[in-house]
């Protein structure tokens, strides 16, 4: 008998038509766009967890730790032998205390917290910033990994990484308050902290300063538009509210002069690696820098939407300034994706949520965070903490690496020279010791003038192969990482511009005897 099928009421749907119509929304289900910024945190967490403390951290929680225990602000300098009591000014006290604070409550666990947990917020605020303008989820997660790239490639426990969540906060606060001008009043604020916190508060006001000239713009200029000027009273007001918020410091104007005496100090911009040109031939390096620059510029060639004029500025102004200086790539990063997330290449998400992302989050956080952990606050394999640990007062004044010597200040150790870089350029000591890691002087002569009785540097070296050879010195200790070498006699330069008290008593006798002979 053949099939037959009934005709459908009227107005009675087929089944599966308002399934394929509309699909309901699964309570699971996650946006795609999630991935990215997880993989963003997770990133930070896998640096933070497998890579020991070095360089800077030390001397930050040195002087931190000083502080609290004085109860005032450290402004001259108590950790050198060379430059003691010089004059130090610095907007990273305030960073310098939380930190000692923070590791004094918390435990080691603080410096993940103040290097990973910091990043992990700045990505969420930029993720919140992007889809506050609209951005779909997957152009969001997409951005996230740029800014979580670019932060882990320069992450450790100092104030530069705090600076990058005041950057993102400084973003997301400009755009709230073009929609509500009372969220402005935070802008001030967020300067007052800034200006105690690290130097890169000349960044933020140059933020303000260009929402100043988009209020007096024109609102289209070729490509560029200002959508939403925040007014032109509305932006004077923030700018020099907050201009006034940086002098709320212990320095006073001095903060001005110790943020841009860093960032145009030539001898610092010649030695530090961070403000050198990027190494493009770092993968990680190429593609946080490429990519963006990719999406800029396709962006210019396939769409005819407009650019916000503010975003393409700073982004513009900090690319240029990455090229310059490595050290402003997450800057460049943060920047970029605020931009980016005004012009996405789709102008539609195009992905829908799904309960797949949950196992896919779950693979990926075992993936980047397996492996053995360093303990919390534990110093990296490079860093010599036996050989610290093995010296004495009686070792006297100690000669060591410029990286090295900022964990001596942890350890109570006064030192040549340390990563306050700034503080020794105005005096011959950087140079000094730079003579003698190269061995383009008499090294015996530099630690002669400064009574220096051990030193504490590499065992592949060509100063400690130089000591193993000098008579004056002896080695009392040897390890994979570090030579310890004692002094034990006077160099033979001290030696022969000091002759011997006898020799020089016999000498004014024979003078002496010879005149009244004459006489």
């Amino acid at each position: 008998m053949p099939l037959t099928f009934e005709p459908e009421a009227p107005g009675v749907p087929l089944p599966g038509a308002d399934s394929r119509a509309r699909r309901l929304p699964v309570p699971a289900a996650v946006p795609v766009g999630v991935v990215g910024l997880v993989v963003a945190c997770l990133l930070a967490w896998r640096a933070a967890m497998h890579t020991g403390l070095f360089d800077d951290v030390f001397w930050h929680r040195a002087a931190g730790v000083w502080m609290l225990d004085h109860h005032r602000v450290m402004t001259r300098d108590v950790f050198s032998y060379t430059v003691t009591g010089h004059r130090w000014t610095t907007p990273e006290w305030g960073y310098d205390v939380v930190l000692a604070e923070a590791v004094r409550l918390l435990g080691p666990i603080a410096f993940w917290l103040l290097s990973a947990g910091v990043a992990s917020v700045t990505v969420v605020v930029v993720a919140v910033r992007c889809r506050l303008v609209g951005a779909g989820w997957t152009w969001t997660g997409l951005l996230c990994l740029e800014t979580g790239a670019a932060v882990t490639l320069f992450l450790d426990d100092r104030p530069q990484v705090v600076s990058y969540l005041l950057v993102a906060l400084l973003f997301l606060l400009l755009t709230l308050g073009h929609r509500r001008r009372a969220v402005l009043v935070a802008v001030p604020v967020l300067f007052a902290l800034w200006a105690n916190l690290h130097g890169s508060f000349l960044l933020g006001l140059l933020v303000l300063a260009l929402e100043v000239v988009a209020a007096h713009a024109p609102r289209r200029l070729g490509r560029l538009a200002v959508a939403d000027p925040l007014g032109r009273r509305d932006s004077i007001t923030v700018l020099a509210a907050s201009l006034a918020a940086t002098f709320v410091n212990p320095f006073g104007p001095g903060v001005y002069r110790s943020a841009f005496g860093v960032t145009f100090n030539p001898t610092v911009r010649r030695l530090i690696g961070e403000w050198q040109s990027p190494d493009f031939h770092d993968p990680a390096t190429m593609a946080v820098v490429v990519v963006p620059l990719a999406v800029i510029v396709a962006s210019l060639l396939f769409s005819r939407n407009p650019l916000p004029a503010v975003e393409t500025a700073v982004a513009s102004f900090l690319f240029v300034s990455t090229l310059d200086a490595a050290r402003f790539l997450p800057y460049f990063a943060i920047a970029f994706c605020a931009l980016a997330a005004h012009c996405p290449p789709l102008p539609r998400e195009q992905l829908r949520p799904s309960v797949l992302v949950w196992p896919v989050l779950a693979i990926l956080g075992v993936a980047l965070l397996h492996g053995p952990w360093e303990p919390a606050g534990q110093p990296a394999g490079s860093v010599p903490v036996a050989a610290v640990a093995s010296l004495g007062k009686h070792d006297g004044r100690v000669f060591s690496t410029y990286l090295w010597n900022d964990y001596l200040d942890w350890a109570g150790v006064p030192v040549f020279v340390d990563g306050r870089t700034e503080l020794y350029t105005s005096t011959p000591v950087l140079d000094q010791y730079l003579a003698v890691q190269s061995l383009t002087t008499d090294p015996d002569r530099v630690f002669d003038r400064y009574r220096i009785d051990t030193v504490l540097w590499p065992t592949d070296s060509a100063l400690a192969r130089y000591l193993a050879r000098d008579p004056a010195w002896r080695l009392v200790r040897r390890s994979r990482v570090s030579v310890v070498f004692r002094r034990v006699r006077p160099s033979a330069a001290a030696a022969a511009r000091a002759p011997a008290r006898g020799s020089v008593r016999g000498a004014a006798g024979v003078r002496l005897a010879g005149a009244a002979g004459g006489a």
